[in-house]
């Protein structure tokens, strides 16, 4: 007798990709402690803030050059061989940052790093957009983004186990890496046929919706600054290695909860509104961090309601998107966005590096504050100026991050109610 479980299109999808599940929270978990060793292990080494911030600049810039080599190299050998090959050098790179402690080499290691994973990333999410239905994609994007952000958090707390001096974590983080190939090339699942690629302008998508490109751009900034330098102010700050770990682990925790709610109430009420209103709560909490001492407990519960806010807001941005862009060019468009989000992610390290390195602490909340503060202007600028699209005719909200764009591009009867639909009933 079958379970009745057993007949949700979800779960049967869900249980169908396992292996790659458990491959993906393999990769995020030695990432986790990866991107906790290096900060940790720069500071004992005498690394400027500066210099943290151009390593975790060149790993982001890996994943420019990552998304454009990942379709032709799945065409070419397919997923798996590109999953493993990817994976054995990420597992490689791992320890060639252990062995060889210096700027220069971090930066270029830690780009390959970047290139592969962004592969992976373009390998599963593929994969998974394969195998999901127009009814169940949302469901199990969330859980993909539960696996990813989880998976870092849980990495980033792992990595109190051990010392980020000599090569014990280091390895551990290697290990891990390494046994992510065993469940992806066990599994029984066949090869998708690689994704397409394609572009818009950045000119293009600016007219006809320049909030959701520049909204997507400052947001990546935030949120790329809290993934990849959180620690280096942690550090800075005073807060013990276990306590930066903590402080760091709770905004990727906090970037779960309020994804769905947030999205939901940008489906009922008008869009941009619920934007300025996630924006206005995150500058509050910046100024609340500011004046909070850097070493308090206060700080953690903080970082969490930080995470909260902010990293719905790509999210967000897509829905905008969506909201103002043909059905027909929501592929090209949200490569531009996955691209202008890049741009974003590479200056924040480099930005975050200058201040830490030249004023306090608390300088890591002044310009993510201002950022934000920025972002908020002038999306209420263009509030003013641009009549926004009726809330029956918006796009419905999908839980993505920048890393989440091969899943994202396939939404088109996911979403309701499409833009062009309603400019065609208009025409008439």
């Amino acid at each position: 007798m079958t379970t009745p479980h057993l007949k949700n299109p979800t779960v049967k999808t869900l249980l169908g990709v396992w292996a790659l599940f458990l491959s993906f929270a393999f990769i995020q978990v030695g990432n986790g402690i990866q991107r906790v060793l290096l900060p940790v292990r720069g500071e004992t080494e005498g690394f400027s803030p500066s210099v943290m911030g151009l390593v975790m600049a060149f790993h982001f810039s890996g994943y420019l050059f990552g998304a454009k080599f990942a379709p032709k190299s799945l065409a070419t050998v397919g997923h798996i061989r590109v999953f493993s090959a990817m994976a054995s050098l990420a597992s490689i790179a791992v320890l060639i940052n252990a062995t060889f402690v210096t700027p220069v080499t971090w930066c270029f290691i830690y780009l390959l790093g970047g290139v592969c994973n962004a592969t992976i990333f373009v390998v599963l999410e593929s994969w998974l957009n394969d195998r999901a239905s127009n009814e169940n994609r949302g469901q199990i994007l969330g859980s993909y983004m539960v696996v990813m952000l989880g998976g870092t958090a849980g990495g980033q707390l792992l990595a109190n186990l051990g010392q980020a001096e000599g090569f014990k974590m280091f390895i551990l983080a290697s290990v891990l890496l390494s046994l992510a190939i065993v469940p992806m090339t066990l599994s029984a699942s066949s090869n998708p046929p690689p994704p397409t690629t394609s572009s818009m302008p950045f000119r293009e998508l600016y007219k006809l919706v320049p909030s959701a490109l520049i909204g997507t751009t400052l947001a990546s900034f935030v949120q790329a600054g809290m993934s990849s330098m959180a620690l280096v102010y942690a550090l800075k700050a005073g807060m013990s290695p276990s306590k930066s770990t903590i402080f760091v682990g709770a905004g990727l925790a906090g970037a779960i909860v309020l994804q769905i709610p947030i999205g939901r109430l940008s489906d009922i009420f008008p869009r941009r509104r619920i934007i300025l209103l996630s924006i206005l709560v995150s500058v509050l909490i910046c100024f609340l961090q500011t004046i909070t001492t850097t070493t308090s407990d206060l700080q953690i519960l903080l970082n969490f309601a930080f995470g909260a806010f902010v990293f719905p807001l790509y999210g967000l941005f897509a829905a905008l998107a969506n909201d103002w862009v043909p059905t027909e060019k929501r592929v090209s468009a949200s490569s531009t966005l996955v691209v202008a989000s890049s741009i974003g992610s590479v200056i924040a390290p480099l930005s975050i590096g200058f201040v830490l390195g030249s004023f306090n602490p608390s300088s890591y909340f002044v310009l993510n504050g201002l950022v934000l503060i920025c972002l908020g202007l002038y999306l209420s600028y263009r509030t003013y100026v641009k009549e926004a699209v009726p809330v029956k005719k918006q796009s419905l909200f999908v839980p993505i991050t920048a890393r989440s764009g091969q899943i994202a591009h396939s939404l088109n009867r996911w979403i309701r109610n499409p833009l062009a639909t309603w400019q065609k009933e208009e025409r008439n």
